[in-house]
């Protein structure tokens, strides 16, 4: 998890599931490959997924909500195509990435103006 902020929306409680957060999380495959995007779902026990959702689980007969540059994000292989998922060579990259650059701070506020009505 490089970035997660606390999003006022809509979502379903339960085992497995968080407030929504913007979130910019990272996973390592042969190159460190990071995603934009909300949820609630949680990534996985001691920091170890195979998949992170950008998705929020909405309230009961209400339906799910997505927004981001991938519905999951995985290590991809050296032969799968990776856009729009971003990638990089370290972490420390990845930080920069979402602590120094633009792109992921206009992204972010977009994503935070989100409003659901329920």
């Amino acid at each position: 998890m490089v970035s997660s902020v606390p999003l006022d929306l809509p979502h379903r409680e339960g085992e497995g599931l968080i407030a929504p957060h913007v979130v910019f999380r990272v996973v390592h495959g042969y190159r460190f490959f990071g995603s934009y995007g909300i949820t609630n779902v949680v990534g996985g026990g001691d920091g170890k997924a195979c998949a992170l959702q950008n998705v929020v689980r909405g309230p009961a007969g209400k339906g799910d909500v997505s927004f981001g540059d991938l519905t999951a994000l995985k290590a991809f292989a050296t032969d799968e195509k990776v856009a729009p998922a971003k990638a990089f060579d370290t972490l420390d990259q990845a930080a920069k990435y979402v602590n120094e650059g633009s792109e992921f701070a206009n992204v972010q506020r977009m994503l935070m103006s989100l409003k659901i009505k329920s």
